[in-house]
């Protein structure tokens, strides 16, 4: 309590009534403020100094004009002996921590109407400042409380204020991003924030700013010091002044999830893939023809669909076990693969059938359709086995079918059958009118 201005206020009061001292004392701590005349022996006024320092002082207001006519007052030694006191007023202060303030003078005096009132205006004025005082100790606590619990967190504390500028950043963000919490202080999250993850973000932090989402969890991407990019995981929570109500900005607590994110992947890629051939499976390429159609709507791009089965593959099954089999299929997987473009998907339906999703003409896929078709004749070798195989290819082409891409898979199996039919190791085209 001793930050409190109450060396300043025991002077105004002094001035202001024209008294030879004024004090404030605060209750059961023994901290006192007071300020004398000029011309006045300091020791002769240490009573001042007391809280219970006057008979009746525990009423909310005391006001002893004349001492000497009080039964109470006249034969104290302040009073009877030096310094001599005639005045006394004392008022209250405060619920908390209590205080009084009071002046003492020389001279009998009377305390006007509106002297009382200016005594109890400052009073009032001791009250709110040890209401504020008693605030900023707690928001210091508060705020101490807060370092300690974020500067032993594993988790990084972010606080920011609505422009979305970092106030505080606890040690640990040196170990999550090789930054120095001062280096980031003042600059926004969304500055380090990978390029693909700054929509979704800046849109998630206005949210929060506009008072449309109090709190919010999201993945994203932030660049360490050393250029590297960090997954991590930003649980964020709208903050209010505690006076206003008013949103004031906001704290984050992060934490790096790149394992986890390593994990997700891989479960995803095994939910995904064939493991034998390392190939997209049926439910990932079915998914992805779902998607297609969307984007066939704003490039119009053209789209092909191979469906195929590898000819006298049963065969070598039984003959040779399915081992030898695995083997094939591995070899094929990786045959299709070195024959399409990058961009394009081949995927593994089951069995032995494949699929591809190839951005191609009719003309062009015919060309592909014959290299897989000869790259597929060449012998495969399975230990000291030399294993023949073929390849039949039935084609659906988007653009001249016109059907969505979710259908096309189903084309492209039924010009399969014809290829079949028409005596395998060879492609044909989906013919709608046949089909119909």
């Amino acid at each position: 309590m001793t930050e409190l201005p109450f060396d300043a206020l025991c002077r105004t009061a002094r001035a202001l009534f024209d008294v030879s001292a004024a004090s404030i004392c605060m209750q059961g701590s023994g901290i006192h403020w007071i300020d004398l005349a000029g011309d006045v022996n300091r020791p002769e006024w240490d009573f001042a100094a007391a809280f219970e320092g006057c008979p009746g002082w525990e009423a909310p207001v005391l006001v002893v004009g004349d001492t000497l006519a009080s039964a109470d007052y006249s034969s104290l030694p302040y009073v009877a002996g030096s310094p001599g006191v005639r005045f006394i007023a004392g008022i209250s202060f405060g619920s908390a921590e209590i205080g009084r303030l009071a002046l003492f003078d020389t001279r009998a005096r009377i305390l006007a109407p509106d002297k009382m009132r200016l005594l109890q205006d400052l009073a009032e004025m001791a009250g709110q400042c040890c209401r504020l005082a008693r605030t900023a100790r707690d928001a210091a606590k508060r705020e101490s409380l807060f370092r300690l619990l974020a500067e032993a967190s594993t988790d990084t504390i972010v606080r920011g204020d609505l422009n979305g500028k970092r106030l505080y950043v606890s040690p640990s963000v040196q170990e999550l991003l090789g930054y120095a919490p001062e280096e980031l202080l003042g600059q926004q999250a969304i500055d380090i924030t990978h390029p693909d993850d700054k929509p979704a973000f800046g849109a998630l932090m206005r949210e929060i700013r506009d008072g449309h989402r109090k709190n919010a969890r999201i993945e994203l991407r932030q660049r360490h010091k050393s250029g590297s990019w960090i997954w991590m995981e930003a649980a964020i929570r709208l903050t209010h002044d505690p006076f206003t109500g008013e949103p004031d900005g906001y704290v984050t607590s992060v934490r790096e999830i790149g394992r986890r994110k390593e994990l997700e992947a891989r479960l995803e890629h095994l939910a995904s893939h064939d493991q034998l051939t390392g190939l997209p499976n049926r439910t990932f390429f079915e998914r992805y023809l779902a998607r297609l159609a969307e984007r066939i709507r704003k490039t119009n791009q053209r789209f092909t669909i191979f469906y195929m089965d590898l000819d006298g593959f049963k065969l070598v099954n039984d003959q040779l076990g399915h081992q030898a089999g695995d083997a094939v299929l591995r070899e094929a997987a990786a045959r299709f693969r070195s024959l399409v473009r990058a961009g394009d998907v081949v995927a593994r339906l089951g069995g032995d059938e494949f699929a591809a999703l190839l951005e191609m003409d009719g003309s062009e896929a015919a060309c592909l359709a014959e290299r897989l078709i000869a790259s597929l004749t060449k012998p495969f070798r399975y230990e000291e086995t030399e294993i023949s195989i073929g390849l039949s290819i039935g084609i659906a082409c988007l653009a001249e079918i016109g059907q969505p891409p979710a259908v096309l898979l189903s084309c492209a199996d039924q010009a399969l059958y014809a290829a079949k039919a028409a005596g395998k190791n060879t492609f044909c085209f989906f013919d709608e009118s046949a089909a119909a």
